[in-house]
């Protein structure tokens, strides 16, 4: 059961404590107005919530210690730090600077120790940021948010998903990764827990389709594609009637690939690489057979998918294909597609 009461002064004033701190200061001489977090850590500051060093700075990049975090999550949720049982840590004594919150956070089952020990000088990782919000402000995930380094069986892949759903931490949209082993840093903390607090502070979620839709749209593009490539080789190889023109058959490909793609891959593989492939065509779009397949990357106008297309009596070797989509005019394009031999 949370008791809800105002928390001592002491989780207040100490939050972010390794030597002495000043009080709660919206103004810090390292954090300046272009500064990605300074809305979130201006807010945080005036709730009380954080506060800097004595020399005025807040030290963003540094990062956040276990200890640090149990201060943090107390005073956000004004937890009453009184008359908790002890946590039973033995590197936590009452001397600590953090002992109340630690005490409280523990109690509250927020966050926990691991085979007795607290580890209060240990930096949070991203991983165990997730679980301790999720459980700080009970976040539920309502849609699954893929990442490229987070599988079903890890420990906090649960906390992950509440949090990503709850649009407070994204991930990394370069490679759509969380990385949930580095440690937190006081600028991401502070990010983080504001976005929890308030949603105003919450980003406009990523927009993108799911999985399931782009699988389906790149095995619909290269049956498509394989279509009616294979229907001008067999003319001209049953018939021998001449290929048509590219030009005519070229809206197809521009129903499912970018002009790029299109006129500077595509156009020569019809105009003279088509007739060394004929049946063998279907060696040409991996898709369908690709193993594995899940997101690289992800951001709202930009995706990469990524699979490996099996070792068979055809191919003689595994390949790693990656498919890139661009959003353009309100349709998803492959952009690019490269291989390589495993």
């Amino acid at each position: 059961m949370k008791f809800w009461k105002k928390a001592g002064l002491s989780c207040i004033t100490a939050f972010f404590m390794t030597t002495g701190m000043v009080s709660a200061n919206e103004d810090f001489s390292d954090v300046h107005s272009d500064f990605w977090a300074e809305n979130e850590i201006t807010f945080l500051a005036g709730e009380g919530v954080i506060s800097g060093y004595p020399n005025g700075e807040f030290r963003p990049g540094n990062e956040v210690t276990r200890s640090q975090a149990a201060l943090m999550i107390a005073a956000s949720l004004n937890l009453d730090t009184g008359d908790r049982p002890s946590p039973g840590f033995e590197d936590v004594d009452e001397s600590s600077h953090a002992y109340e919150a630690i005490a409280a956070v523990a109690d509250e089952g927020i966050i926990n120790g691991d085979d007795g020990a607290f580890m209060p000088n240990d930096p949070l990782t991203r991983g165990q940021m997730a679980a301790v919000l999720t459980r700080a402000y009970n976040l539920n995930a309502d849609r699954t948010v893929d990442f490229a380094d987070i599988e079903e069986d890890y420990i906090f892949y649960h906390d992950i998903q509440a949090l990503a759903g709850a649009d407070i931490a994204t991930g990394y949209a370069e490679d759509n990764t969380f990385r949930p082993g580095e440690p937190t840093t006081r600028a991401q903390f502070s990010v983080f827990t504001a976005r929890a607090m308030n949603e105003e502070y919450r980003p406009e979620p990523v927009e993108t389709p799911s999985l399931a839709f782009f699988q389906g749209h790149i095995t619909e593009a290269e049956a498509a594609i394989e279509d009616v490539m294979y229907n001008e080789w067999e003319k001209s190889f049953e018939n021998d009637e001449p290929k048509v023109p590219f030009e005519e058959i070229e809206d197809t490909f521009h129903t499912y690939y970018t002009e790029e793609l299109t006129t500077q891959m595509w156009k020569p593989f019809y105009q003279d690489g088509l007739d060394d492939y004929g049946p063998a065509l279907a060696q040409v779009f991996p898709f369908r057979s690709m193993e594995g397949i899940s997101f690289e990357s992800r951001s709202a106008n930009e995706v990469v998918i990524s699979g490996t297309e099996p070792e068979t009596e055809l191919n003689n070797q595994a390949t790693y294909y990656e498919y890139t989509l661009v959003h353009e005019n309100g349709t998803w394009l492959i952009s690019d597609m490269e291989g390589t031999p495993q």
